[in-house]
């Protein structure tokens, strides 16, 4: 069985691929490609991801067989709300779009720039201005200003495991205000009534230091890489 999620007119998400352990290694994996490729090309969605943890042996040698191409490394991490009377993010609305846009295409800010929307149950839609804007619209997006001067933004996603979960689908900002932009966020999951904040993050130095400052804890130590299907869609 293979599940595929179409996210927009130029992405689709392979989700799940099971197959039986009776009838392994008999070219199922090859026959579902098959029917996936037909059916992204009867709608003409070009690209198709997919996840894998970095300790899935089984998977990863599929992946070579294939070339697909990976194309990004995030890992999971989390830290508890923080109760607080004060908070310096501000929910961000379509008014804000111009800056907010001009914030997240500003690729000189981190060695190593976000480029998805994440959900906990793994799917990644490249951010657009469209997607922007449908997360502005539902009051999805909160900002760090200084000065009127719009310094860092998250995303909130939502999360498909608890309520109580508050998960980030997105963080980008100048580095230097990236901890305090996280701790803000423990706050507001706080005065959102959720006690824990999770969220996936790319795999950089930056990053790192970050989120060990604002006492996050990284909950797997497997890797999730992001991958390209290397599959010729017809579109």
């Amino acid at each position: 069985m293979q599940e595929i999620v179409i996210l927009s007119k130029q992405e689709a998400w392979l989700s799940s691929l099971r197959v039986d352990r009776r009838y392994r290694r008999r070219g199922l994996s090859k026959l579902l490609d098959a029917h996936t490729n037909k059916y992204l090309s009867q709608l003409n969605v070009p690209i198709l991801r997919y996840c894998v943890l970095s300790d899935n042996e089984l998977m990863l040698k599929i992946i070579s067989r294939r070339g697909d191409q990976k194309i990004d490394s995030y890992s999971l991490y989390k830290a508890d709300a923080i109760a607080s009377e004060t908070n310096q993010l501000i929910q961000l609305d379509l008014k804000d779009f111009d800056d907010s846009w001009s914030l997240i295409i500003r690729n000189y800010l981190l060695d190593k720039k976000p480029t998805f929307d994440t959900q906990l149950i793994p799917k990644c839609q490249t951010l657009t201005p469209e997607l922007l804007k449908e997360c502005l619209l539902g009051g999805k997006v909160f900002g760090l200003r200084e000065n009127e001067r719009l310094r860092g933004i998250a995303i909130q996603s939502y999360s498909e495991v608890s309520e109580e979960e508050f998960y980030i689908g997105y963080l980008h900002g100048e580095p230097e205000i990236l901890t305090v932009l996280l701790c803000e966020l423990c706050k507001l999951a706080y005065s959102l009534g959720k006690s824990v904040v999770k969220g996936l993050f790319p795999l950089n130095d930056i990053f790192a230091n970050a989120l060990s400052q604002a006492a996050f804890q990284r909950i797997h130590q497997a890797e999730i890489g992001i991958y390209r299907s290397s599959l010729k869609i017809n579109s």
